[in-house]
């Protein structure tokens, strides 16, 4: 859609010259005229050309004037683009398949079938978004680089299970792949969604050090524990540390959330879908170019022309 604008409009108070300008002009072009002759009556009744073009001089100095008032309020001519909901996003997902995500999380399906579960739905909700995907233990690996080919994603996330790599957890490792992936990546948005289910237990990259250089790249970090349902009743001891994983949210301002069983890991998907989104609803980008100097080259014109005509066919015309 295309949009106009004037940058400094307070310039434009500076047209209320142009009527009074033109008033004055007017006035001083009134003088009693004397009649000498019937011949000189004649040609007053019948002016030639010359006669009758006479206005034009003024009025193109008029515009002229106009035009570099114009030109000094600054006018801009942009496009606006209505931003789509999600458009802009690119993510990485990155997940956890270290050992423990076998133990259950429901009653027919482990912790790790759960969450292939949901990023294959959270994968196959995607229209514009490009999407990576990493998973790690003790080491890491990126499985796929950001892409819109939502189906080789979701087969991956599928295939998972079938990846060996050195056991633990090593969350720093992860955030860092996970931003490498988004190195050169120039959407609006950039994130990575951590699913892990324990702490921290290899010493390569700090995750809160991993964090501060994603923060520092404009990465935001949403980290999300599984912790399966009874496991720990009267507030004993979890297997993972939310006090780091939420300060790796913080930090990156994502957001930090606790899944105890499938469907709660469904519901805080889509609560990060919906908070990306809503980054970007009801929300134009307008890009706009000065075309000021359009308007004073039109001035320049205008005043051209005039005197051209004032010393021409309109010689001696006042």
């Amino acid at each position: 859609m295309d949009s106009f604008r004037f940058e400094a409009p307070d310039a434009l108070l500076l047209l209320l010259l142009v009527p009074a300008l033109a008033l004055y002009v007017r006035r001083r072009r009134m003088p009693a005229m004397r009649v000498g002759s019937d011949a000189a009556a004649a040609e007053v009744r019948r002016p030639s050309w010359r006669i009758r073009a006479r206005p034009l001089l003024p009025v193109l100095r008029l515009i002229a004037v106009a035009l570099l008032v114009l030109a000094l309020a600054r006018p801009q001519r942009g496009e606006a683009v209505a931003r789509t909901q999600g458009n802009g996003i690119d993510i990485v997902l990155a997940l956890d398949i270290s050992s423990s995500m076998s133990l259950p999380f429901a009653r027919r399906e482990t912790r790790l079938d759960a969450a292939r579960d949901v990023l294959t739905r959270f994968v196959r909700g995607r229209t514009a978004d490009r999407v990576g995907l990493v998973v790690f233990q003790g080491s890491t690996v990126t499985l796929s680089p950001l892409t819109t080919d939502y189906n080789a994603i979701a087969q991956d996330v599928g295939g998972v299970d079938r990846i060996r790599l050195r056991d633990g957890t090593g969350i720093g490792v992860a955030i860092g792949e996970s931003v490498n992936a988004l190195r050169d990546s120039a959407a609006a948005s950039r994130i990575v969604i951590l699913l892990t289910d324990g702490e921290n237990n290899v010493l390569q990259i700090e995750p809160l050090a991993a964090a501060k250089i994603a923060a520092k790249l404009g990465v935001r970090v949403y980290t999300i524990g599984v912790v399966s349902r009874g496991q720990n009743p009267g507030g004993g001891r979890l297997d993972i540390d939310e006090q780091s994983l939420q300060a790796i949210a913080d930090v990156t301002h994502g957001t930090y959330n606790r899944a105890e069983d499938p469907a709660a890991l469904q519901l805080v998907y889509d609560e990060i879908d919906r908070l990306e989104k809503s980054r970007f609803e009801d929300r134009e980008l307008t890009r706009f170019d000065n075309i000021a100097p359009y308007f004073l080259a039109a001035a320049v014109a205008a005043l051209a022309v005039e005197i051209a005509l004032r010393h021409s066919w309109l010689r001696g015309i006042t």
